[in-house]
């Protein structure tokens, strides 16, 4: 005999965490970050796939029987979703994207033809290929794939040289034990079922764990939302060498001397439609950290400090042998206009480029 729905203590919480998730994919989301989108994703797969463990064991899942297939979805998603988030922490590109989902897609598929049957009247026959894909052998495999390859990635980029790159290693760690922990809890279910045991909380396991995650991304968000940039996010993992400078202080240091080293290196100020935002997709910081380390380093925004190097650029073209026209050289060191150039650079030297030109090239 088919049971009442009801909720519980336990499927109470869940719910409250798939809540929570659902929100923080929505926060994440609407920060317009796109390296933030495979982890606002992870997110909201944990929380469907948590949703219909709820749906299951309230008994709601024989009332609402298509959520029953968000698990799997969400089971499929979730590692190359974690694999994809990685690789954008450390910079690297990855072509084909879509080709991890095709599990997933392929899921999606099967559902969608068994559903269709009531309206279509046709009878494929999927039913053998449903039990495959939906079997849980090859939903462990195919989790320990991306697991590995997370940590083969993890691997090939241990470079702890600076400040910057030992936080984004502990915040890949971090994710990737979560990770983990929730594999060892699905596991552990297929292992544990066969016990005498067994019971109604060791089956909870799974959802704990895709709880736990989604309750720590959670405090990341409120506590330091840069970290999904691969900034700082606390004091929690990383000490202080010298204990008279603050964290936020010594990492500061650390993060503009990167960023003057690269200017310096690369020259992305000669780019004339250069933005603040471009800057930051650049080195690798968000926009606001990257505003701020400017203004706290330099005591300028960011137009005033890019086009410092600007007009150092173009003193040396000013005094170069090859007698470059004043149009030529603002042009080609990142400037738009004429009327910008000559007012930042009188600003500088109480003179006009010309004046300039003439008095170093006689």
């Amino acid at each position: 005999m088919q049971q009442t729905p009801s909720f519980d203590t336990w499927t109470s919480g869940f719910l409250f965490a798939v809540a929570m998730g659902i929100f923080l994919f929505f926060i994440l989301i609407s920060n317009r970050n796109k390296k933030n989108y495979p982890i606002a994703l992870l997110v909201l797969a944990f929380s469907i796939t948590l949703f219909s463990y709820v749906m299951f064991w309230t008994n709601y899942s024989y009332t609402f029987p298509y959520f029953n297939s968000f698990q799997f979805v969400g089971l499929y998603a979730s590692g190359p979703l974690l694999y994809i988030y990685i690789l954008k922490l450390f910079n690297i590109k990855s072509n084909n994207k879509l080709l991890h989902f095709i599990p997933c897609f392929i899921w999606i598929a099967i559902v969608l033809l068994i559903n269709s049957k009531h309206l279509f009247n046709h009878n494929l026959r999927v039913g053998k290929l449903f039990n495959y894909v939906s079997h849980y052998m090859y939903v462990i495999i195919h989790l320990l794939i991306y697991l590995m390859l997370c940590i083969r990635v993890l691997k090939h980029n241990n470079n702890k040289t600076t400040e910057v790159q030992k936080i984004r290693l502990k915040w890949v760690n971090t994710l990737i034990l979560l990770f983990g922990f929730f594999i060892a809890s699905y596991i552990s279910y297929y292992v544990l079922v066969n016990f005498s045991f067994f019971n109604n909380q060791w089956d909870y396991m799974i959802s704990i764990a895709m709880s736990i995650t989604i309750y720590t991304i959670g405090y990341f968000v409120y506590k330091e939302p840069k970290i999904f940039d691969g900034e700082f996010f606390s004091d929690l993992f990383l000490p202080i060498e010298n204990k008279n400078d603050s964290l936020e202080d010594h990492l500061i240091n650390e993060l503009y001397n990167n960023l003057v080293n690269y200017i310096e290196a690369d020259k992305p100020f000669i780019d004339n439609d250069l933005r603040l935002a471009h800057l930051a997709d650049q080195v690798g910081y968000s926009t606001h950290l990257l505003s701020k380390v400017i203004n706290k380093k330099s005591g300028k925004n960011f137009n005033q400090f890019i086009n410092d190097y600007r007009l150092i650029e173009a003193e040396k073209l000013l005094t170069s042998p090859n007698n470059y026209s004043v149009k030529t050289i603002y042009f080609d060191v990142g400037f738009n206009n004429k009327v910008t150039f000559y007012k930042v650079f009188k600003e500088k030297h109480n003179c006009t480029p010309t004046e300039y030109k003439k008095a170093h090239t006689n």
